[in-house]
């Protein structure tokens, strides 16, 4: 199915298709030899995230530097977005090379871009057709997973039920934010990438995210990478928070990820417990959000 759709699109558009991996999700190939440079994502019509994706993508256009959506077809069941190809590393890999100082920069700028770009987008009813938080339906969720502790449900519930994060003011959120969905130029100029799980709700959302990616995957540098994005981000929102929801802020995401594991391999249904497990007995004390 989806040789056919490259070989309708390598015709119609006089391109070789090539598949893209680094910072690019699902099945997304760079139109070569299309001027200016085109990327295609292909995904089966019934996959919801697209269609948010698209809505979000044209919403930021303009004010954030993501790339545009030229067009959308359908064909053989599935959904191509056509949109522009943006240069650069994924950003992820700075840090995979060990190149600390530039990641410290682009962490820095990674939060000043969140800030100014993403969550200067307050939310307004109905939100143009975006996902909305699914925070009121969370303890539902947490319930239904059988895959999942019952000791590690309950305490994920006390931690969500005290904190206060839910009650910030909700904006548009990447849902998904970190190097990993970033490019950078030679110049740490940033690109924004993969918007499927963006959604309206609250900012503690994407920077707990992102803090809690650092301290996950790369410990022994979390605490300076997180202080150089905490300081950029405050520096365009000064949001107070505390330890506390920004444990509770990253439950949020974690249980959503579980979520859409229900019908996972069990291999990864394991793996993600595990993370569930890791975060609630994770110190996230020097996330204070001082300068």
């Amino acid at each position: 199915m989806t040789d056919h759709i490259i070989r309708v699109l390598e015709a119609r558009y006089a391109c070789r298709l090539e598949r893209l991996t680094g910072g690019y999700t699902n099945l997304t190939y760079l139109m070569a030899g299309v001027e200016p440079p085109l990327v295609a994502k292909i995904a089966n019509l019934s996959n919801e995230d697209t269609l948010n994706e698209i809505q979000v993508m044209k919403l930021v256009q303009g004010s954030c530097d993501t790339p545009a959506v030229h067009k959308v077809m359908e064909m053989d069941g599935m959904r191509i977005i056509l949109m522009d190809r943006m240069q650069g590393l994924n950003a992820q890999s700075v840090l995979d090379a060990e190149d600390w100082k530039r990641a410290e920069r682009i962490y820095g700028r990674m939060g000043l871009l969140l800030a100014e770009q993403i969550h200067s987008r307050p939310y307004h009813p109905p939100g143009k057709e975006i996902r909305r938080s699914n925070r009121s339906e969370l303890s539902g969720m947490i319930t239904s997973l059988e895959f999942v502790p019952d000791s590690l449900g309950r305490h994920s519930l006390q931690l969500l039920e005290a904190d206060g994060a839910g009650e910030l003011p909700w904006v548009l959120t990447h849902g998904d934010y970190g190097v990993h969905n970033l490019l950078c130029d030679e110049e740490d100029g940033l690109h924004v990438l993969d918007w499927e799980w963006a959604e309206w709700g609250s900012p503690l959302n994407d920077v707990a995210w992102v803090c809690w990616f650092t301290k996950h995957h790369y410990p022994a540098k979390a605490r300076v990478l997180n202080a150089a994005f905490l300081e950029g981000y405050l520096a365009g929102n000064p949001l107070a928070f505390t330890p506390r929801q920004m444990k509770a802020a990253s439950l949020y995401r974690v249980w959503n990820i579980l979520y859409r594991l229900r019908i996972a391999p069990k291999e990864v249904q394991r793996e993600w417990t595990r993370r569930l497990e890791w975060t609630l007995g994770e110190d996230f004390r020097e996330l204070s959000g001082a300068r």
